[in-house]
C-alpha cells in the first residue's frame, strides 16, 4: 500500500491522495503500515491483509476528514490494523469482534484506558448499531462518548471497505466526510485488491454492521 501511495498516477483522486500526504498525521499512517503485524492477521482474500491495508487508509482519510486529534488517530489505527484477527471465517459472526479483543494487549502493547477503549470499539464493530453503545459501555470506559466516536470511526473505514462485497451502502456511514469517501473506496479497491480477490463474492443483504 505504502508503494501504491508513492505512486504518482492517482487519476481523479490524485489531489486527494497529496492533501492527505500533507496532514500532520499522516507519518503516523505510514508507521502503522510499517509495524503491522502481518503474520497476525486472519489468511483470507476477504477479511486478511489487503482488506486491513485499505482500512488503514480509509480510517486515516475519515480521521483527516473529521479533524481528529492524534490520541483518536493512534488508537483508530491501532483497532483498523487488528479488528478482524479473531475471525475465523469469512461469513456473518458478530463474536468475531470479541475474540479480536482478546488479541489486542498483545498486539498493540496497550494497557489501562486505552485498551479498554480499543477492546470496547473493535468488540462492537462486528454488532449492529443498535447494540453498539451498550457493548462499548459494558467495558466501563472512562470517557464513554470518546470510546463511542473511537468506535464509530472504525465502524466507518471497516464498512466503506464494503465496496469488495459489492454491497456498500452510504446509509450506514456515520460521518459525513465518509460519505464522501464511497467513490474512492470503490476505486482503490479496484487498484488494490489484494492477492486471491479475483472478482467479488456476493454481499450479505440485510447484515449491515
Amino acid at each position: 500500500m505504502v508503494r501504491l501511495l508513492n505512486q504518482a498516477d492517482w487519476g481523479e483522486d490524485r489531489g486527494r491522495i497529496q492533501r492527505l500526504k500533507g496532514w500532520v498525521y499522516y507519518p503516523l499512517l505510514l508507521e502503522a503500515y510499517d509495524t503491522l503485524q502481518e503474520e497476525a492477521l486472519f489468511p483470507s482474500a476477504i477479511h486478511g491483509p489487503a482488506h486491513i491495508h485499505r482500512v488503514l487508509l480509509l480510517s486515516a482519510l475519515v480521521c483527516q476528514g473529521e479533524g481528529v486529534g492524534e490520541g483518536m488517530v493512534r488508537q483508530v489505527f491501532r483497532a483498523a490494523s487488528y479488528h478482524d484477527v479473531g475471525r475465523t471465517f469469512d461469513g456473518y459472526d458478530v463474536d468475531h469482534g470479541a475474540r479480536s479483543a482478546l488479541r489486542l494487549a498483545e498486539l498493540t502493547g496497550q494497557t489501562g484506558e486505552a485498551l479498554r477503549e480499543l477492546q470496547a470499539a473493535v468488540t462492537a464493530h462486528a454488532r449492529p448499531d443498535r447494540e453498539m453503545e451498550a457493548v462499548v459501555a459494558s467495558f466501563h470506559p472512562q470517557n464513554l462518548p470518546q470510546a463511542l466516536e473511537l468506535t464509530r470511526l472504525l465502524k466507518d473505514a471497516d464498512n466503506l471497505d464494503r465496496v469488495r462485497l459489492g454491497d456498500l451502502d452510504p446509509r450506514f456511514l456515520r460521518h459525513s466526510s465518509a460519505k464522501d469517501l464511497t467513490g474512492f473506496a470503490e476505486r482503490l479497491f479496484q487498484r488494490y485488491p489484494g492477492e486471491g480477490s479475483e472478482g467479488r463474492p456476493r454481499g450479505t443483504k440485510g447484515q449491515k454492521i
